[in-house]
């Protein structure tokens, strides 16, 4: 249902929380109104703008806000499983809290985002710019977040197992206490990065870069680490107990008598520096 201008402002209007289910809200300006609790769900909302909104404990699941503007948007707590949000706008955006599982963002920009504690499991994350966004302890487990922007954001304690990050740019990210385990980051960029305590056992890291990252205490048992660059990372009390480490670039790297290496694995060969 397509809704004129004054049908869609007699509805805002109305005391209570909205039910606009399935509506079509395609390019309508809903710019910094108060619509906490909308029912959104199935709505089209292409190309809506939604700047400054307060949608906290709102329903947008199903929704389509494809190339929406919802900058500086207030979704807390909402549900927005199976939402699309493909090349929106959410800069500055509070997500904190929400459900976007199974949801699709690619080439959405969510820098600056506020998404702590949210469940982005299976979500589309492609090409998705997420730079110094805030996503400690989200849960983006199986999502595809391949060539995805993430620079300088906040991933600690996040829970990403399963993740493909092929490409990804994590340079100067904090990934302390993160599970990374089993995911796909070839050729990921984690220059700079803090990688202590991390869980990458089973990851995919051949040819990523990994210089001057600091990897103390990290998990990369069973690691593919073929051809990666591990230049001046700290490795200290890392476990690398069945990574392959071929024709990896461990020049600098720092190590203590507590990193366990691969069996048969000689750190100074590789040019490694043992610390104490």
């Amino acid at each position: 249902m397509k809704f004129s201008h004054y049908e869609l402002y007699d509805l805002i209007n109305r005391p209570g929380p909205l039910w606009l289910a399935n509506a079509d809200l395609s390019g309508a300006n809903l710019r910094g109104l108060n619509l906490r609790g909308v029912v959104l769900s199935g709505a089209n909302l292409t190309r809506a703008v939604l700047s400054s909104a307060q949608l906290i404990e709102s329903d947008l699941s199903d929704a389509n806000l494809s190339e929406a503007t919802l900058t500086e948007i207030n979704l807390s707590k909402s549900n927005m499983m199976r939402g699309d949000f493909t090349g929106a706008s959410l800069e500055g955006a509070n997500l904190s809290d929400t459900n976007l599982g199974g949801a699709k963002l690619g080439q959405a920009n969510l820098s600056d985002a506020n998404l702590r504690d949210a469940n982005l499991r299976g979500a589309k994350l492609i090409r998705t710019n997420f730079s110094r966004a805030n996503l400690q302890r989200a849960n983006l487990g199986g999502s595809d977040m391949s060539d995805a922007r993430l620079v300088e954001v906040n991933l600690s304690e996040a829970r990403l197992i399963k993740v493909i990050l092929t490409g990804a740019n994590l340079n100067k990210s904090n990934l302390q206490d993160a599970d990374l385990s089993k995911s796909i980051m070839t050729g990921a960029d984690l220059n700079k990065c803090i990688l202590i305590r991390v869980d990458l056992s089973e990851t995919k890291l051949s040819k990523a870069d990994l210089n001057n990252a600091n990897l103390s205490n990290a998990d990369l048992s069973n690691a593919d680490l073929r051809g990666a660059f591990l230049y001046s990372s700290n490795l200290s009390n890392a476990n690398l107990s069945g990574a392959n480490l071929s024709d990896a670039d461990l020049g600098k790297a720092t190590y203590t008598a507590e990193t366990i290496w691969p069996e048969g694995f000689n750190p100074v060969e590789a040019e490694a520096i043992l610390v104490s």
